[in-house]
């Protein structure tokens, strides 16, 4: 993997990613925006954080193919994101970043607040307006998935941030405003609430290695020699899936080559088995759920899915269950979902 650093006009660092090196000279660069200077507010009621970022607002929002921020602005008649002709993976720091460090402090009165430090990168899995992870090349998801290797390398040692997540958002049912084929990384400055849950749960036991017997032989819908995907047992989405390696890994960082090619070819097989099934692109949230630390020997790498679906093509509202008591209802059970799923993953 080559990875090229290009300096913006703002100061922040554009990476490029490929197989090859990328020598091309820019084009014109998108004008000079103002930096985002969010601050968390402490929820007392549910004992939690949240950021505010009001420039978010200006962010841009279901442009024409045309205008497509994310495409290599060489090709168009205007500047974007990328200022070349072409390019194989993107990332960027995203100019309405919900987490980012800086100086100022917010003061409001009786409210506890203090910076919403931290990161956010905006990760541009191709070129092509209408690619996804479904239709591009096996080597392409490898790429993809070592340059999510080299962003959690290079953002969890930094002192600003203690957690480190990428994630997808796909389709319009799940907020989508963009449909480049593209993908976040959140850096947060603490370690948000259902890691924390996780990293205590996995200290007390590695519940993945426990249940794998019981993934294998009966929730599975992919497997090879390295990694499973599987509807987990306890699935709050009708069609949740999870990706895990069936050794335990702290993140993806561990992986080695024969691992990497296993984890994107999974990733891609769950991705056109959604589609296979909806005969659509699928709607879905996608997260990484990795060890806080580079070194850890009890947190177990996962990927989780959750299509915004409870049967076929129609949504999964969070209702008054799930949304003021945190408690799913769910219709459909993980064992019949874990047979749908494996014919359409496994054709």
């Amino acid at each position: 993997m080559h990875k090229r650093i290009f300096k913006r006009n703002d100061g922040h660092n554009l990476m490029l990613f490929g197989h090859n090196l990328h020598k091309e000279k820019n084009s014109k660069e998108l004008e000079i925006t103002q930096t985002s200077i969010p601050h968390l507010r402490w929820n007392p009621a549910r004992q939690e954080w949240v950021s505010y970022s009001s420039g978010r607002t200006n962010r841009t929002s279901f442009p024409p193919k045309e205008y497509c921020p994310f495409c290599p602005s060489g090709n168009l008649n205007f500047p974007t994101e990328i200022p070349f002709n072409s390019f194989e993976i993107a990332v960027f720091p995203n100019r309405w970043a919900s987490f980012n460090t800086h100086a100022n402090d917010t003061k409001i009165t009786n409210i506890i607040t203090k910076p919403s430090k931290g990161h956010c990168e905006v990760v541009v899995y191709s070129s092509g307006h209408l690619d996804t992870i479904a239709e591009m090349p096996i080597e392409r998801i490898i790429l993809l998935t070592e340059t999510w290797i080299d962003r959690y390398k290079n953002l969890i040692p930094r002192d600003d941030i203690a957690y480190v997540m990428p994630f997808e958002n796909r389709g319009v049912e799940c907020g989508v405003t963009l449909h480049h084929p593209h993908g976040q990384i959140y850096c947060y400055p603490y370690i948000p609430p259902v890691i924390e849950k996780e990293v205590s749960a996995f200290q007390k036991e590695n519940f993945i290695i426990a249940m794998m017997q019981s993934l294998e032989e009966k929730y599975f819908v992919y497997q090879d020699n390295n990694i499973i995907a599987a509807v987990p047992p306890f699935a709050r989405y009708a069609y949740e899936i999870w990706i895990m390696p069936k050794q335990q890994k702290a993140g993806p960082w561990q992986f080695n080559k024969e691992e990497i090619r296993s984890f994107s070819t999974c990733l891609q097989k769950v991705v056109k088995g959604y589609d296979s099934f909806l005969q659509k692109k699928c709607p879905y949230i996608m997260g990484m759920h990795a060890a806080p630390n580079l070194q850890d020997d009890t947190f177990h790498f996962h990927v989780e899915f959750y299509p915004p679906l409870r049967s076929g093509d129609k949504p999964k509202i969070l209702a008054g269950s799930e949304s003021m008591a945190g408690v799913f209802i769910m219709d459909v059970l993980p064992e019949e979902s874990a047979v749908i799923l494996r014919k359409h993953i496994n054709k």
